[in-house]
């Protein structure tokens, strides 16, 4: 079982951490929202999109989106199921020497490559 995971921002929890234990919490399906951690693991998810829409915000000023989501899909958002998706792409070797917030950066570059037109 994985060790509880502190309240915090997504810049300082461990990627691997944060998803052992986010699949663990998925597992128990409605009484996941019971559990303790699931707040300050919400919380930390918004705070890595965040992190990410204003990395993609600064680069696309510039003229070099890190990601490109269609409006379609980003209306549309994301499931628990395809978080937790995106971030076990990344492989446990990869999540273990990243943040919460460069992990999921990573993610969305991967899922939503930006294609030159």
């Amino acid at each position: 079982m994985a060790a509880p995971l502190a309240a915090g921002a997504s810049a300082s929890v461990n990627a691997e951490d944060f998803y052992s234990t986010a699949v663990e919490l998925e597992k128990k399906g409605f009484r996941a929202l019971f559990d303790k951690r699931a707040k300050s693991m919400e919380a930390q998810m918004k705070d890595a999109g965040a992190s990410a829409r204003q990395a993609n915000a600064a680069a696309s000023k510039t003229g070099n989106p890190l990601y490109c989501v269609s409006d379609a899909e980003r209306k549309k958002g994301l499931s628990v199921s395809q978080v937790l998706a995106m971030l076990g792409a990344l492989g446990q070797e990869t999540r273990s020497k990243l943040t919460l917030e460069r992990a999921w950066l990573l993610a969305l570059k991967r899922k939503y490559p930006c294609t030159a037109t």
